[in-house]
């Protein structure tokens, strides 16, 4: 039962997307209408949605050591989930798509995934969001800070001001005193914050939806071009042949005319020429046309890296994650529902903090765009699987 009902929640979760996907797929959404979507998700609506999380929510000081523990887990088992993956990793030449993988491997999709689930797998119990905003408030200066290193591999291109001046943790910080003091919201406030805080989910399942509109699932675009370039260098190809049978028929008129032995001498030295480089500079009507790039781009299914990812993100990590809270339970006490957060929010599929990064500084794109996708896909099955431990905590 407790399957079902998960894999339920998760499945709804999910079919959001599919809005995004087909309109996109239909040409109505532009082509940079996941980046701008991707701005009122980060300027808006997250930032509302861990203000309403804490909002006229009851404080009490017990919970202080509680929040601790979150605090300690959350920075504690990001870097041990990250070491893990550079070992996964390492045999990996290309360095934009190690780093690329890397960071999908450990960035969990907190915020924009890990509070919607939290509220909808445990109705009424507020301490497993706070937790979960606790752990997002720790998550966001760690993106900001070893996120960027890991994508982009320079410590110059960290900001320690992004670390606490980006917009969700300045909206935890600007509610955590109303929170602390107990104090209690007009519901004339809390009604536009909680509606522009429950756009995060549908609009977060959206953008990536028009992202798996936009990726080839077996990198046929690059075969398209592959085969253009080819059909290119097969006509040039063609004219080479007749090139050098011109430079044989000139040869053969060579003793009446000197000019004309030049000319055919010239020609010859061509032919010879364009047989020695063969394919990869074909002479066209322009100069040399370049070969095709060895280096195709890679779809979603044809990328190893990818379910190296996802099971790193979507079975390590929570797994290792568990299993490390309860062997610290064994000497110091930790409250139940503490575990039990930390290893849902464990169980989340790859934030798009690695994509965003990836496209803010150059990285690889490719890797963390399809990763992001397959982890959100695969995660339908994982997490309700993974549930069920839950009852064994």
């Amino acid at each position: 039962m407790a399957f079902l009902q998960t894999f339920i929640n998760v499945v709804m979760i999910v079919v959001l997307a599919v809005p995004g996907f087909v309109l996109r797929k239909c040409r109505l959404l532009p082509d940079k209408a996941a980046s701008v979507f991707a701005v009122l998700l980060l300027y808006i609506a997250q930032p509302f949605l861990m203000m309403s999380s804490l909002l006229n929510k009851e404080f009490q000081p017990l919970m202080l050591v509680n929040f601790g523990w979150v605090i300690l887990f959350a920075a504690g088992l990001q870097l041990l989930v990250y070491f893990s993956a550079k070992l996964f990793f390492a045999g990996n030449k290309d360095a934009a798509s190690r780093r690329a993988a890397i960071a999908c491997s450990y960035l969990g999709n907190v915020g924009f995934m890990g509070i919607p689930v939290m509220q909808m797998l445990y109705p009424g119990n507020d301490d497993m969001v706070l937790y979960t905003v606790v752990y997002n408030i720790v998550f966001n200066a760690m993106t900001w800070s070893l996120g960027v290193y890991v994508v982009t591999g320079e410590k110059k291109m960290i900001n320690p001001l992004k670390i606490v001046l980006n917009p969700p943790t300045i909206a935890a910080i600007v509610a955590l005193p109303f929170f602390f003091l107990n104090v209690h919201i007009p519901v004339q406030v809390m009604t536009p914050v909680s509606y522009l805080g429950d756009m995060t989910l549908p609009l977060s399942m959206i953008i990536l939806g028009v992202r798996l509109a936009d990726m080839p699932l077996i990198g046929a675009r690059a075969e398209k071009t592959l085969l253009r370039q080819g059909t290119a260098i097969s006509r040039t190809g063609a004219q080479k042949t007749e090139l050098a049978e011109g430079g044989a028929q000139i040869s053969a008129m060579a003793d009446e005319d000197d000019q004309v032995s030049a000319i055919a001498d010239e020609t010859a030295q061509m032919s010879v020429l364009s047989e020695k480089e063969g394919p990869s500079a074909a002479t066209s009507g322009e100069g040399v046309c370049p070969a095709p790039s060895s280096k195709a781009r890679k779809g979603i299914l044809d990328n190893v890296s990818v379910y190296l990812v996802a099971f790193i993100k979507l079975i390590v990590s929570p797994l290792l994650g568990l299993g490390v809270m309860l062997l610290v339970r064994l000497f110091v006490p930790i409250d139940r529902f503490v575990i039990i957060a930390l290893f849902i929010i464990g169980a989340m599929p790859s934030a798009s903090s690695a994509l965003n990064f990836a496209e803010m500084f150059g990285g690889d794109k490719e890797t963390a765009a399809a990763s992001t996708l397959m982890n959100t896909v695969l995660c339908i099955l994982t997490i309700p699987v993974l549930m069920l431990l839950c009852e064994l905590i």
